[in-house]
């Protein structure tokens, strides 16, 4: 790893469960030399992304603010979602997420809301869970089958503890839900609520998942195919305007 990745690399050490760091804690963790990992952190201060406060202590700078507002507004896959997300949710008055894959990681990117406001343990922002529910099933179905194993083997014992199918049967369901275009998933995450999700693709390629999110009661009283068929084709009619480029101007 080239020293200006290591530096980057120390981004991504801040997390819910820890949003603080030394340091020294920080230099032990990429395994460099202390004077060295302040040169890495007072880069990272001077640019914005990092902050110090008092006690040595280490957090994530306004820039990130900044950028997060760049993306709001700028992001190709939010501006041609939006509308299509609208639409969907309007028709099913249900919850709408788009989820986006880079590297190895599902993030949620955009949610379109109703006044329900259902109590959904994953938001914009956060990482979706790699192997579980609708959102993250149907976009590991359309990865390459290289990938999908350096997947498994790079996060084998997270896997472990909340699958109870072997691999090799959760890749087989994987082939499934790859022929049939969609995935729905039941109380996965949060109890008694259903997601039913369809892969985003630009020219061909997997870019994330749309899905729809309910009280799996409600489910129970819709028409599954149509409700299915909805969200197909949300997802199809935001892949076709990824494809042609066709993103409408920021607001």
């Amino acid at each position: 790893m080239s020293s200006f990745a290591k530096m980057l690399s120390i981004i991504d050490l801040f997390s819910e469960e820890k949003p603080v760091w030394t340091a020294e804690e920080i230099a032990e963790n990429l395994g460099v030399s202390i004077p060295t990992g302040y040169r890495y952190l007072k880069e990272l201060c001077q640019s914005g992304l990092l902050a110090r406060s008092t006690g040595g202590l280490y957090f994530l700078g306004s820039k990130i603010i900044e950028l997060d507002y760049q993306i709001r507004t700028s992001d190709p896959i939010m501006l041609a979602g939006k509308p299509i997300m609208q639409t969907l949710r309007d028709k099913a008055g249900s919850e709408i997420m788009l989820s986006h894959i880079y590297n190895d990681r599902i993030l949620i990117i955009h949610e379109e809301r109703t006044s329900e406001n259902l109590m959904i343990s994953f938001s914009r922002g956060r990482m979706h869970p790699l192997f579980q529910s609708a959102t993250s099933k149907i976009i590991l179905a359309y990865l390459p089958k290289n990938q999908l194993d350096k997947l498994a083997a790079k996060y084998e014992a997270l896997y472990a503890s909340k699958a109870v199918e072997s691999w090799d049967e959760f890749k087989a369901k994987l082939g499934t839900l790859r022929r049939e275009g969609f995935s729905i998933s039941h109380g996965e995450i949060d109890t008694n609520l259903t997601a039913i999700a369809a892969p985003v693709f630009t020219n061909q390629q997997i870019r994330g998942s749309l899905s729809m999110v309910m009280p799996t009661r409600r489910y129970e009283l819709f028409n599954k195919e149509k409700i299915t068929e909805a969200v197909i084709e949300a997802a199809q009619q935001l892949s076709d305007a990824l494809s042609r480029n066709e993103v409408p101007e920021p607001e």
